[in-house]
């Protein structure tokens, strides 16, 4: 009998090893080649609390969708957005999420130009007339892969995707702005160094200011005018208040991307499955937001053109006054090799698609 106990045990365990030995591998790590070592634990319980630059509109929309279909879909991994400043400042959000003091973030690449140059142009290129351009631009002529190797060359992040978005962005402002001249001497807030410089070179002074702090500097005229976000995301933080001109012709900028960025450590924490699901949520939330953006864009000029704000074209000539100084300005900010790799990109997209000359 115990000889008989003896080799059932024996099968039983052997039976036991095929079925480990059957179990499926699990999924390669979709960013292991620029996020380093596959991920190491299977059901560890990851919380992220990103927050975009933008505290209204269609970056702080893209955070919410995103988190809407992570914590639907995803077995292990949660997110529960926050305020923009509420955690880290802005500013140094990206550094924050490098050291590990924050899990992810979205970041506006503008942020990152004093240690990353391409940054300085990647969110907010000229010439770029609407999200389809940018997608061309960024995933087919590959501008997209110069900045996202610099940040996980030089930070501790990996890059899970970019949230696109319709800018439209016009200048919101309590003095009349009818043309190029009458930039002179204006206080102007903006976030987009390239943006920045180009107003300046044209007589413009600007002003970095954090955008929870636009909304009190225009109602105590602390500034002149803002460049925030598009028409309906300037109508969600109520500039429409403290404003009674807005450009509506050129825009400032048309489009604009926000770089989703996670804890590299963190990660490579998650399950291959979870990392899809964070993918799929940036794609899941650029359908969104591409599906409903422009048609919200043109209710909120209907709004404030009812409520009485002053919409103001300029003529053409200021026009392309305004977008050679923006392209001119971003071409010659920096001469290094990543930073011309991406102007020569920019610039052969750009004449491929009849937007600039030869």
């Amino acid at each position: 009998m115990k000889k008989i106990l003896a080799l059932i045990l024996a099968l039983t365990m052997v039976f036991a090893l095929t079925a480990c030995g059957q179990t499926e591998a699990p999924a390669a790590n979709p960013g292991a080649e620029s996020a380093g070592t596959a991920p190491t634990t299977g059901g560890k319980k990851i919380v992220l609390t990103p927050a975009s630059w933008q505290e209204n509109g269609f970056w702080a929309k893209h955070i919410e969708i995103f988190a809407e279909y992570v914590n639907e879909h995803a077995a292990n991994v949660s997110v529960n957005p926050v305020t923009p400043g509420s955690i880290v400042p802005t500013g140094e959000a990206l550094q924050s999420v490098s050291d590990g003091v924050v899990p992810a973030m979205a970041i506006a690449s503008a942020y990152a130009a004093g240690t990353i140059d391409v940054g300085y142009v990647f969110c907010t290129p000229p010439v770029v007339q609407n999200i389809q351009d940018m997608r061309e631009l960024n995933e087919v002529y590959g501008a997209g892969k110069v900045w996202e190797d610099l940040l996980q060359s030089k930070y501790n992040v990996h890059v899970v995707g970019e949230m696109y978005g319709p800018a439209d962005v016009p200048i919101v402002s309590t003095v009349s702005i009818k043309g190029v001249s009458d930039l002179k001497g204006v206080t102007i807030r903006v976030g987009a160094g390239s943006i920045a410089d180009s107003l300046v070179a044209l007589g413009a002074a600007t002003d970095n200011a954090a955008a929870t702090e636009v909304y009190t500097m225009l109602s105590t005229k602390a500034i002149d005018a803002a460049i925030m976000g598009s028409p309906s995301d300037d109508l969600a933080s109520s500039y429409n208040e403290v404003t009674s001109y807005w450009i509506r012709y050129p825009y400032v900028n048309t489009t604009h991307c926000t770089t989703f960025i996670v804890n590299n450590d963190t990660w490579n924490e998650m399950t291959a499955e979870d990392q899809q699901v964070l993918i799929d949520a940036i794609e899941y939330s650029n359908k969104k937001i591409e599906e409903d953006g422009y048609a919200t864009i043109q209710a909120a000029w209907d709004a404030v053109e009812a409520q009485g704000i002053e919409l103001i074209r300029w003529s053409e000539e200021d026009a392309r006054t305004w977008a050679q100084t923006f392209y001119d300005t971003c071409a010659a900010y920096s001469s290094s090799p990543e930073y011309t790799e991406y102007i020569n990109i920019l610039h052969q997209w750009a004449v491929d698609r009849g937007y600039l000359a030869e």
